[in-house]
């Protein structure tokens, strides 16, 4: 039985772990069956603990250090080719641009560094391609709170766009947090996703939300502001918000580097949004159903802006954005939080870049720009 010793390179036993493998070694039953291997890429180490060993545990029977290497050099290109082929079921890999035979491998010091090299730019040419085959992705994330200006957003934003994301204030604003590390580690690649998605984050204040959902809404929650007086208002009417919205002004290709410079809601409409947290509630899927809500406007009220699909997976990688929005030119992804109170404030300004992250994530790991 051959018993590996692994992630310890460069890290070798202690003497108190050498006298163990003697003791295993020479126990009846396993022990006395194994071949442990440890592996050290530094021939003056391994040598070292070779004599550690035989000075406690006596001459052994197998020739130590053991000197390993690799099949010969003429055979690389073969294998590589062969690598290529059982990985991605594909032959004919050198019409498309990537022949391991073209290599030269006395440029590597090893199979693997002559491997890597190959699969490097072999995945950069399937990147190429599937770039040219798909569309190009946006993603807005929408706040829907009571809060009727966007507040803590324009933390976590920078000042050329509105909207548009800025790394380093996400990342200063949850530096502790899970999401916040992975990123801090991928920092450049966090610029690029931004950049890639143009993304944004906006609010969605009750202006907006409140005539949709007791429209367009599921009955449970429209029934909840009928009661507080709030009447059905026909598309057109909702059309004028959802223009004048800064969600609207995005999706509509008419935002600007500042917010809109609007007072409040109405109290009618910050009313109504807090009834409708406290009486239906954003958990237990009652969110996808706003959602829906929202969706439906988009379909029935501005159907010029393309087809929307509410809770499906995009046919262009397997993600399932709240909604999207699907044009000749590009899809947008449209994220959205629903949330109590007046939510975009300070207090939860690593909360709201803790969800813009993980967002963000989920976003370039499906695109393939980088791995979990």
């Amino acid at each position: 039985m051959v018993i590996n010793v692994d992630d310890r390179e460069s890290d070798p036993p202690s003497d108190k772990e050498l006298s163990q493998i003697k003791s295993f070694l020479r126990e009846n039953g396993v022990g006395s069956r194994s071949l442990v291997v440890w592996p050290e890429t530094s021939l003056t180490t391994a040598t070292k603990m070779a004599t550690d060993f035989e000075e406690r545990a006596g001459k052994s029977p197998v020739s130590i250090p053991a000197r390993v290497s690799g099949p010969p050099i003429e055979s690389w290109q073969d294998t590589a080719v062969a690598t290529l082929k059982l990985v991605n079921g594909l032959d004919s890999l050198e019409e498309l641009g990537v022949d391991p035979r073209t290599y030269d491998p006395c440029t590597e010091k090893t199979l693997g560094d002559f491997l890597d090299r190959i699969g490097n730019d072999f995945v950069a040419l399937l990147a190429k391609l599937l770039a040219e085959t798909r569309k190009p992705l946006r993603v807005i994330i929408g706040m829907a709170s009571e809060s009727g200006k966007a507040g803590v957003l324009g933390e976590l934003t920078g000042s050329s766009r509105y909207g548009f994301l800025d790394a380093d204030k996400l990342l200063g604003a949850t530096p502790n947090s899970v999401i916040g590390k992975w990123w801090s580690t991928r920092r450049g690649l966090l610029v690029q996703t931004i950049v890639r998605l143009d993304a944004r984050i906006v609010h969605l204040s009750p202006s907006l939300t409140v005539p949709v959902v007791r429209r367009f809404g599921p009955e449970a929650a429209s029934s909840v502001l009928e009661k507080l007086g709030i009447n059905s208002r026909p598309p057109s009417d909702i059309t004028n918000y959802f223009e004048r919205a800064d969600f609207g002004r995005l999706l509509l290709g008419t935002d600007s580097a500042t917010a809109e410079i609007r007072g409040n809601p109405a109290h009618d409409a910050r009313a109504a949004f807090e009834l409708l947290a406290e009486d239906y509630g954003f958990g237990s899927g009652n969110d996808k159903k706003l959602n829906q809500a929202l969706g439906d406007y988009l379909t029935q009220g501005k159907p010029d802006l393309g087809e929307v699909f509410i809770e499906k997976k995009l046919p262009y990688m397997p993600l399932i954005p709240d909604i999207a929005i699907d044009t000749e030119e590009l899809v947008t992804g449209v994220e959205l939080h629903w949330r109590s109170g007046d939510f975009l404030t300070t207090a939860n300004r690593s909360e709201i870049a803790q969800y813009t992250l993980r967002k963000l994530k989920a976003y370039a790991i499906e695109s393939g720009w980088a791995s979990d």
